[in-house]
């Protein structure tokens, strides 16, 4: 027992001297610090995410990771800055990530959700002549 507690001693004793001989190391500014901060979503957002099915999932993670910008752009609630914003966070692991993007919220997400369970529809394109009619519709409402 006697010779176990000489050699912690000394074992302790030369990373003391050890220690007194290297320089101190600088420490790393607090900004560096806070910029390895992990962001991490909301349990809301994540709760609105798994409820899409695995298909839908996997294509609007698609649309995210892959699409241009007019793919973006055809989900609710995203037009050209956010689309930039959404390429910039890219690669995006989870649709709750979404929340992280700048500009995207869980409203947002919440839109995009729903438009990915509704099979996402596309949005007609009106015509010249569709615009017309549907003019004259709100017109006859009127009087």
């Amino acid at each position: 027992m006697k010779y176990l507690f000489a050699a912690l001693l000394l074992f302790g004793c030369s990373f003391s001297i050890e220690a007194a001989e290297t320089p101190a190391k600088k420490k790393a500014p607090a900004k560096a610090k806070a910029e390895t901060k992990v962001e991490v979503p909301s349990a809301e957002a994540v709760a609105t995410a798994k409820t899409l099915t695995p298909s839908q999932k996997t294509k609007l993670m698609d649309i995210i990771n892959k699409g241009d910008d007019a793919a973006l752009q055809s989900l609710p609630g995203i037009g050209p800055a956010k689309a930039q914003n959404i390429v910039k966070a890219r690669p995006v692991a989870t649709p709750a990530d979404l929340v992280l993007v700048d500009g995207i919220g869980e409203a947002t997400l919440a839109e995009i959700v729903a438009h990915a369970k509704a099979g996402f529809p596309v949005a007609e394109a009106k015509t010249p002549e569709a615009k017309k009619k549907s003019a004259a519709k709100k017109k006859a409402k009127k009087e």
